[in-house]
């Protein structure tokens, strides 16, 4: 998981030793088919003769992208964004103290094969800084100190989060963790199945449902989604 942090940099630090990267990140069938995707703008979709001008509003990923593959195709898209700078939610600018900012998307996963894909094209994803697959929580009980839940590396979802519950020591109760088995251990046993049938109930629904400990819904769940409304506002 690649994590761009909202953060401010006060200092020059030296760079960091750079962690692999993942092991199978070429190798899943999502990967082939956004490699395969991106191949039809040098071939079947070439513009030839039906050139056309193209007018892309917003500088962000979606929109660099665009303009990426148009160009790509042979037709000449022009990108207008409003602000000093592009990237969007990633974006990332130097302040009038000589700070630097970053917007940031929270985080960035392996698993997002066209954008792998794109980096690769764009001969920058050596750039990229691998993080530790964690979650790290504030703990309510223990104000000023923070918990882990860690996600093994190489180990599949949903076994990862399975592990990653069972080694927390900090916020979840052995019995915590027993409670939470009737919700978990059918998406391990069923997988995706089970997930999509799960599909009308809320987070809440869901948990109610499997009789899930009422701390998993107050310490995690809810501290998650207020931490991704906040980034995306």
């Amino acid at each position: 998981m690649l994590f761009f942090a909202a953060a401010v940099h006060t200092a020059a630090l030296a760079p960091a030793a750079r962690r692999p990267e993942p092991a199978r990140l070429e190798q899943t069938q999502n990967y082939r088919d956004a490699t395969a995707a991106s191949a039809r703008f040098n071939d079947e979709l070439q513009a030839k003769d039906e050139k056309k001008t193209v007018a892309i509003i917003g500088g962000g990923l979606s929109g660099l992208s665009c303009a990426k593959y148009l160009s790509d195709a042979g037709h000449k898209p022009t990108v207008y964004e409003a602000r000093d700078v592009l990237g969007g939610k990633v974006s990332a600018w130097q302040d009038a103290d000589g700070d630097w900012i970053e917007t940031g998307l929270h985080i960035f996963f392996g698993a997002y094969p066209n954008m792998m894909n794109l980096l690769r094209e764009l001969k920058i994803r050596d750039r990229l800084q691998w993080a530790p697959h964690r979650m790290s929580f504030a703990m309510r009980q223990r104000p000023g100190e923070f918990t882990n839940f860690e996600f093994p590396a190489n180990v599949p979802a949903p076994f990862n989060m399975a592990a990653a519950i069972l080694t927390n020591r900090e916020m979840l109760s052995l019995v915590d963790k027993v409670k939470m088995v009737p919700g978990l251990l059918p998406m391990l046993i069923e997988g995706q199945d089970f997930i999509d049938a799960q599909d009308e109930l809320s987070v809440l629904e869901f948990m109610e449902k499997y009789g899930m400990p009422a701390t998993v819904n107050e310490e995690i769940f809810i501290a998650r989604a207020r931490a991704c409304i906040k980034l995306w506002l």
